[in-house]
């Protein structure tokens, strides 16, 4: 599902106007379809106070206001700002005033506010009484129900410009918005609903939209081919290398989840120490013992093992695998190879140190969680979490031909010039070991499509997807990555379902 930013919205808009429709006529559509969203949702026991600013998002809420009043809904008027008003707001505006809609100047006795104060075009810090305004409103412990986007939310980036509306519920105009749905933004906007205001598809096709949220009803698409006259080696010939004696469950839950996922083929490369482990927990795999060291692949196991890739297809390096020079020396050797590749947890670390060599590297996905991602770019943790799209845009400048899994509780998926957002998951999933069950679940649906953007987004909803499914039998306290593991062959079922 695309999603746009602020600006884009605009550009959207004014092409429609340019097209034909009257700016006034889009407020009134726009009006139209809140109406009748809370005609579906909103109770008329409600005490509701609509808060209006003096832009378009003050005149969406005029035009609600006045249809809500026509309905017979107890609704009010709580205008902030009185001079300086939009054309259509203040048009808008006036036919309240004609329609007999009452104006108030307080909302204490409200049990529902609306939030039509700013809209996307926002680009400045809140302050004097729109900030004290907002305040109150979040202090009331009111439901609130913003109209477009929490007022203090940047569109584009999530971010809280100075303060921002604590809504319950969000009613967004035509398509979603960026910031929507990216931390801190998506803190402020509770639960979204998409209003279709009749905007033709083709304005927002123009601009090329380049963000996505990630939808389970797109999934279906991203799923890879599967033919009646087959056989395993074309699903994929997938080798894992890793494990330590430290973190064997790591290797064994990463070649587990790509089998899971339709790998067609498993190899595991693991110490010595560990090859116990693997054959006595995946069945399904051929192992490779490597020599070790104290539990970590020696030296000599680089030279060993490049000897023997010719078959594989697809190379997961880093689950459990440990940290030494040898393990630098593993994932140079497996870059240098050339082939498709998916590099996770100490298998980054390995990365770190050797990827000013790599910028031009294709055919390889990063799937680092924040701390992982900032000790690559050389920056702080805080500065990831408080600007995920920036900070993922500016890796993919340093790696264009690369994608890029950046993990969090709102996962994004870089791709070339395109991002993807994923909302689904819950905290069930924050576990050790989660992050070798997604790896080895995109590590085995590239090993069947050989497209890195595609394993990596559907690999992301699998993942979360089957975290939401678990959560609805276990608590969040007891969710285990192999109880997702296991859900995810139901996931992938209901999908082949609406193939």
């Amino acid at each position: 599902m695309q999603i746009l930013t602020g600006k884009q919205m605009h550009e959207v808009d004014q092409m429609a106007i340019d097209g034909g429709i009257p700016s006034l006529q889009l407020m009134e559509q726009a009006g139209d379809a809140l109406f009748e969203a809370f005609v579906q949702n909103v109770e008329k026991t409600e005490k509701i106070v609509i808060v209006c600013g003096g832009g378009n998002n003050g005149g969406d809420g005029y035009v609600l206001s006045r249809l809500l009043y026509a309905a017979d809904y107890d609704v009010f008027i709580f205008p902030i700002e009185t001079v300086k008003l939009s054309l259509e707001t203040r048009m808008n505006r006036e036919s309240c005033v004609v329609a007999g809609v009452p104006f108030i100047d307080t909302f204490e006795e409200a049990t529902l506010l609306v939030d039509c104060i700013f809209g996307t075009g926002l680009d400045r810090e809140i302050q004097g009484t729109y900030r004290d305004v907002i305040e109150q409103m979040n202090a009331s412990e009111k439901h609130i129900i913003a109209v477009d986007i929490p007022s203090g939310v940047d569109s584009a980036t999530g971010k809280v410009l100075g303060v921002a509306i604590q809504a319950h519920e969000t009613y967004t105009l035509q398509t979603g918005k960026i910031g929507l749905y990216i931390y801190p933004g998506r803190l402020h906007a509770g639960n979204v609903h998409i209003l279709d205001i009749g905007i033709p598809e083709m304005y927002i096709q123009s601009i090329h939209p380049k963000t996505h949220l990630i939808a389970k009803k797109e999934m279906v698409d991203f799923l890879p081919d599967r033919f009646m006259h087959s056989n395993k080696a074309d699903y994929g010939k997938v080798l894992c290398v890793g494990g330590s004696i430290h973190m064997s469950g790591a290797i064994t839950m990463a070649s587990l989840s790509a089998l899971r996922s339709g790998a067609g083929m498993m190899t595991c490369a693991v110490p010595e120490s560990v090859r116990e482990v693997i054959a006595t927990n995946v069945f399904e795999s051929m192992i490779i013992p490597l020599p070790d060291v104290a539990g970590i692949i020696a030296p000599k196991a680089v030279d060993e093992l490049q000897a023997q890739l010719d078959p594989y297809g697809v190379i997961l390096v880093g689950c459990g695998i440990g940290r030494s020079e040898a393990v630098v020396d593993m994932v140079k050797m497996l870059l240098d190879s050339k082939k498709p590749l998916i590099i996770d947890a100490d298998g980054l670390w390995a990365f770190r140190q050797i990827q000013d060599q790599y910028t031009d590297r294709e055919h390889v996905i990063f799937t680092p969680h924040p701390k992982e991602f900032a000790d690559i770019m050389n920056i702080t943790t805080k500065e990831v979490i408080d600007d995920f799209l920036y900070w993922g845009k500016k890796f993919m400048e340093k790696f264009p031909k690369a994608t890029l899994v950046l993990k969090s509780e709102t996962t994004l998926i870089f791709h070339k010039d395109e991002v993807w957002i994923n909302t689904y998951g819950n905290n069930g999933l924050a576990k050790g070991g989660s992050g070798d069950v997604l790896a080895g679940c995109i590590t085995g649906l590239y090993a069947q499509n050989e497209d890195t953007a595609k394993a990596a987004v559907l690999g992301v909803f699998l993942h979360a997807y089957a975290g939401d499914r678990v959560k609805k039998r276990k608590s969040v306290f007891s969710l285990l990555p192999t109880d997702v593991l296991k859900e995810i062959q139901q996931v992938l079922r209901k999908l082949e379902e609406h193939r």
